[in-house]
């Protein structure tokens, strides 16, 4: 997430104007569209041999983040609401048996937080960090190629792509397709000037160390903090935009020809809507399972601010992109207007950005990311009666998963988290209720950045950073089966212990990633955490794990 240096005034006044915001939802849900064709195109060399390039030190972005966040205030005081699905007790014996852990990227120029994700294929693994990327052998854990130079992928494209390799980055599997999606945006650092790019890479085939189509897409305004999510209509991409004049503009959604992309059609075509100030860091739905959606069913979307101030909804958004006839492409949602409602929370350290994580050994408080939905908004389908399993309590249907960090009731961080459920039938947003949903937190420890998603049977595995002034900063899992009471989670298993914390610096990473396997069943976690204490010396790690009654 890079920080916008020349908005700090704007953005210091942004929660006062949403408070005040009048908002029409007649104007609201009929957002401004933009459609663009992608502006460069090229065809990546095999990115085994990008491995083999010398890496270019002189790119990246400064340590320091001199941007500070948009300043939202909404439902933040100074009393906790009563959490009535708070977990205070560590459930019974977690049913998951770890496989892999594999050492994943480290610490390297610099960069206080490795933005840490993954994505699984047919056979290997590929992690993103900011700043470079490295692809696994997902059966043995070997490293394949890299750590490679993230600029490295846009070499054939060159221009912004190329000299800009600004952070913010997803790596996704196309499961449908067997293709790679590896992304990220151009900020134009360190001067946030326009002009702003989307910079695109699909793998020509399963294999992510072959070669990739490279595409180089528009961007109107500073692109901040965007996520990725795949759907059968299309790549939706998700971000917050502000104006180096003006500040926070709103969220930003966008949908891209997955069609011509796949296939390295030049004139792959994107779509996008410009939402209010009081939409926010939304999340696009992800595919998971190998059954597509429902024929015809939209995109959904989810955001988490309440104007109302009582933080007991979150937002649904659907899109409808149609890239034959793109002015008949539509979104709904802007402004707010399709909220869910969810038990009451306190959001985490009663402002944006605030650090309020404890660590032992170090003075040093971190950031909790309270202001975000957690990367995924992750989704599965589970088709005929025969897919669910032999659990009584599974009835088919389509469901959505998410989670974030909020204040428990003892004040450390707790993971709040939600499934929600619709009919295996086309829905629409009135069509989704919430299932079930917990704060997973079992004792005084703090976990947050968390990232979720279910296996075939329908457990589900939920991970997070864990620390506090006795834990050094480690990698947590914990998870649940379709059996267990609603809304409880069994115990926590830690899957890389950690063993120092990090002093001096208050950024963590801004995302993890928990990715499902074609298998059905081995769940992936993308994580950091620290070896040795130091100022900045993170480490990531890739693990994973399954359900025993998951085969």
């Amino acid at each position: 997430m890079k920080k916008l240096m020349n908005v700090r005034a704007s953005i210091l006044t942004l929660g006062a104007v949403l408070l005040c915001a009048a908002m029409s939802f007649a104007q609201a849900d009929s957002p401004k569209m933009t459609f663009n064709h992608a502006v460069a195109f090229a065809v990546s060399p095999p990115l085994r041999e990008l491995a083999n390039l010398p890496a270019r030190h002189e790119y990246g972005f400064p340590m320091e983040d001199p941007r500070p966040m948009p300043n939202f205030q909404l439902g933040r005081n100074s009393t906790y609401n009563v959490d009535p699905v708070e977990q205070d007790s560590p459930g019974p014996p977690a049913n998951i048996s770890v496989g892999l852990s594999i050492p994943g990227l480290m610490k390297d120029y610099g960069q206080t937080r490795p933005d840490t994700n993954a994505a699984v294929g047919d056979t290997q693994l590929v992690e993103w960090e900011n700043t470079q990327y490295a692809v696994y052998n997902k059966s043995t854990g070997a490293l394949e190629a890299g750590p490679i130079d993230g600029s490295m992928l846009w070499q054939s494209l060159g221009g912004p792509c190329y000299e800009n390799n600004d952070g913010d980055v997803i790596a996704q599997f196309d499961k449908a397709h067997h293709r790679w999606l590896m992304v990220q945006n151009d900020f134009n650092l360190p001067g946030d000037q326009p002009p702003y790019y989307a910079c695109v890479a699909v793998s020509t085939s399963d294999d992510a160390t072959g070669t990739y189509y490279l595409y180089q897409f528009p961007e109107i305004n500073f692109p901040d903090y965007p996520k990725w999510g795949i759907w059968p209509t299309g790549y939706f991409q998700t971000q917050d935009n502000f104006d180096i004049n003006i500040g926070f503009l709103g969220a930003y959604v966008c949908a891209y020809n997955s069609a011509k992309l796949i296939v390295g059609d030049p004139s792959a075509e994107q779509i996008c809507f410009q939402l209010t100030v009081n939409d926010y860091a939304l999340l696009p739905a992800d595919i998971d399972s190998p059954t597509p959606p429902p024929a015809n069913q939209d995109e959904f979307f989810i955001g988490a601010y309440d104007v109302d101030q009582t933080n007991n909804h979150l937002y649904l958004y659907s899109m409808h992109p149609d890239f034959a006839n793109p002015s008949q492409s539509t979104f709904t949602g802007s402004g707010l207007a399709d909220p869910i409602t969810v038990p009451a929370y306190t959001p985490f350290c009663f402002g944006a950005g605030d650090a309020c994580v404890p660590q032992q050994g170090t003075p040093t408080l971190l950031a909790g990311l309270g202001n975000y939905l957690m990367y995924r908004f992750a989704y599965w389908d589970d088709g005929p009666p025969a897919n669910v399993g032999t659990h009584a309590t599974r009835v088919p249907a389509q469901h959505w998963y998410v989670s974030h960090v909020i204040t428990a009731s003892g004040g450390q961080a707790g993971m709040r988290w939600y499934e929600f459920r619709a009919p295996i039938s086309t829905a629409t947003i009135s069509g989704v209720t919430l299932y079930q949903s917990g704060t997973f937190a079992p004792d005084a420890n703090y976990r947050w950045m968390g990232s979720i998603a279910q296996d075939k049977m329908g457990d589900i595995a939920l991970g997070y950073s864990l620390a506090s002034t006795t834990v050094w900063d480690s990698i947590a899992v914990t998870g649940r089966v379709p059996s267990d009471p609603l809304g409880q989670m069994e115990a926590e298993t830690i899957v890389a212990p950690g063993s120092g914390s990090q002093g001096g610096n208050q950024n963590w990473g801004d995302y993890s990633s928990m990715a499902i396997d074609a298998d059905g069943c081995t769940f992936w976690y993308a994580q950091e955490y620290y070896v040795t204490p130091a100022s900045v010396d993170w480490q990531t790690q890739l693990t994973s794990f399954k359900f025993s009654g998951c085969q």
